[in-house]
């Protein structure tokens, strides 16, 4: 082979190898690149969809706000509804005493103008000493004396009685004008009112129809939610179970005792002792008292269903009711966000049976109410301690801030046994 071709051969060979290489090189950094380009895509991704959820959870806490707003609201509704109708009774029975009034100063105005038309003419009414000396005999001039003193009592009596019955038409007029004004007060309150509650729900319909159109974030979020409610369910189920146990250990230890200290009580009383006579007299048995000592305060807290104090004394939204409603997962008590303060206060009287720690850290106060129970979930910061006795109204602890709302919160229940029952029905 000629030399040229030799050394042609050779460059079109070192040519191809180095494109080669190349091509190979190329293909290693764009595989990086779109390696990069993917997990940067996939990061995105996962942070928006993040961030979706996020924002599909605060639209759902905003929903519940709303709703615990609206219940608010319609609370007052309902209560200036009811004022309206007691001041627009108050006003009508007003009114008619009003009425009477004035009918009976117009007798009374009638029956002084009448006595004093029939003076008219007469000697008495020139003058009274002419009347009483123009008699023509004394006992006839005593009579007219008397006659004089009563009819002038009885002018003073009826001017004095016309005199109060104006001022008691001018006493029922004032009470007629404050009731219309705090009335008018009411109904322009009630149209506010209206108002606030016809905005509050047309946001309430926007934003269910938001969390609707992203049905996987809002499932994703109620399944959370459920989640969070029955952690709290099992959390207060299992402290109760453990209360049961300790309870009925601290029964039997009880009637262990009893029943030893009659037995020993039964053997002393129940020997046989001759009498005098000869013959073997027995003592009679003691009685046993098994009545349950709980049974008492289980009664009363029971009488007192719908009356009982709320748990906070403080402005408060409900945010979630019991049972399942609107959707929302079931909830064995109800969430209260406290707008004021965050103290937190006993219901009904009874007995602080236990206090546990949360998951979260936080604490749950348990007080028993004879076969009743009432939990006071999510409290920051305690005022009471185990086996405490307490009254209606006193202070158990603060709530915790819920980082959901931003304010404080506290999940409460109403349970016999384990069995759950609506807050609302128990409390005013």
């Amino acid at each position: 082979m000629p030399r040229f071709l030799i050394i042609l051969v050779i460059a079109l060979l070192g040519a191809s190898g180095g494109n080669a290489a190349k091509k190979k090189q190329r293909t290693i950094r764009s595989a990086q690149t779109e390696q990069q380009a993917t997990q940067k895509k996939i990061k995105e991704t996962t942070k928006k969809l993040n961030d979706n959820s996020a924002q599909t959870e605060k639209e759902l806490n905003k929903l519940n706000l709303l709703r615990g707003e609206i219940t608010q609201k319609e609370r007052q509704i309902l209560e200036t509804r009811s004022q309206i109708d007691t001041l627009s009774n108050s006003i009508t029975k007003a009114q008619d005493q009003l009425d009477d009034l004035n009918n009976r100063l117009e007798q009374l105005k009638n029956a002084y103008k009448t006595a004093l038309r029939r003076l008219q003419g007469t000697q008495y009414a020139t003058n009274e000493l002419a009347y009483i000396f123009g008699s023509e005999s004394f006992t006839k001039a005593y009579s007219r004396i008397r006659y004089t003193q009563e009819f002038a009592n009885w002018r003073r009596r009826k001017s004095k009685e016309i005199k109060e019955t104006l001022a008691k038409i001018e006493q029922k007029k004032a009470q007629l004008a404050t009731l219309h004004s705090e009335r008018a007060t009411s109904l322009s309150a009630l149209s506010s009112d209206q108002a606030i509650l016809k905005a509050k729900q047309d946001e309430t319909d926007k934003t269910v129809a938001k969390l609707q159109r992203d049905g996987v974030n809002l499932q994703r979020a109620l399944d959370k939610e459920k989640k969070r409610l029955k952690s709290i369910d099992n959390e207060i189920s299992k402290m109760i179970e453990v209360e049961r146990r300790e309870r009925e250990q601290q029964k039997k230890k009880q009637q262990d005792q009893k029943k030893g200290g009659t037995t020993k009580q039964k053997d002393s009383k129940t020997t046989p002792a001759k009498s005098k006579g000869g013959t073997t007299a027995t003592k009679p048995k003691t009685k046993i008292d098994n009545s349950d000592p709980d049974a008492a305060m289980t009664s009363k807290f029971a009488a007192g269903k719908g009356s009982m104090l709320f748990p906070v004394a403080s402005p408060y939204r409900i945010v979630a009711k019991y049972g399942s409603s609107n959707g929302q997962p079931y909830n064995t008590g109800i969430e209260i966000v406290l707008d004021g303060s965050a103290n937190v206060r006993s219901i009904f009287e009874g007995t602080v049976s236990r206090i546990f720690q949360n998951h979260d850290g936080n604490y749950s106060i348990m007080v028993r109410h004879g076969a009743y129970i009432t939990v006071y979930y999510n409290i920051g910061s305690l005022s009471v301690k185990a086996k405490e006795k307490v009254t209606a109204g006193q202070t158990l602890g603060r709530a915790a801030t819920d980082a959901r709302y931003g304010k404080p919160m506290l999940h409460f229940e109403v349970r016999k046994g384990s069995e759950t029952l609506n807050p609302l029905s128990w409390v005013r």
